[in-house]
């Protein structure tokens, strides 16, 4: 003797079917585009600068995204990785978010510390897709009265 399921409960398992299959078509047809849709803030924060650099390297636009980096970094000799690493960011497999959870400023002013959630979603099959989170904090220091971020390590 088989189980029999009224119509009811039929109905809600046909509606929560179709509410899964148009979430996978969405996530499928959209790859995860759209998180990063900000414009630049153009702002001498260092948490605006933070925000600039990383989108600027997803928008693959290096020089703009070197110019919110120290001169000492730019300009070390011995860096030339730092200056190749800017080469292209490929978007068509992941998406990518910014979200900055802390600022902290030194009491001379002249150093912060710009503690950042990057969100990296990655567009794949139906049971390949997914979301990835990690926390990164981005030493900046004043140069020429302007924020700038110190270290060579990239953002994205």
């Amino acid at each position: 003797m088989g189980m029999k399921i009224d119509r009811f409960t039929l109905g809600i398992i046909i509606g929560v079917l179709l509410l899964v299959v148009g979430a996978v078509i969405t996530i499928a047809f959209s790859g995860g585009r759209g998180w990063q849709s900000a414009d630049y803030l153009n702002e001498d924060t260092p948490e605006a600068v933070v925000h600039d650099a990383f989108l600027a390297t997803l928008r693959n636009e290096p020089d703009v995204a070197m110019s919110h980096y120290s001169r000492e970094v730019v300009e070390d000799e011995d860096n030339l990785r730092f200056r190749e690493r800017f080469n292209y960011y490929d978007s068509s497999r992941s998406a990518r978010r910014l979200r900055i959870l802390d600022v902290d400023m030194s009491e001379e002013g002249d150093k912060a510390y710009v503690t950042v959630a990057i969100d990296n979603y990655h567009q794949g099959g139906l049971f390949d897709s997914g979301t990835s989170t990690y926390r990164r904090t981005v030493p900046l220091v004043r140069e020429d009265d302007a924020w700038k971020i110190d270290t060579d390590d990239i953002l994205h």
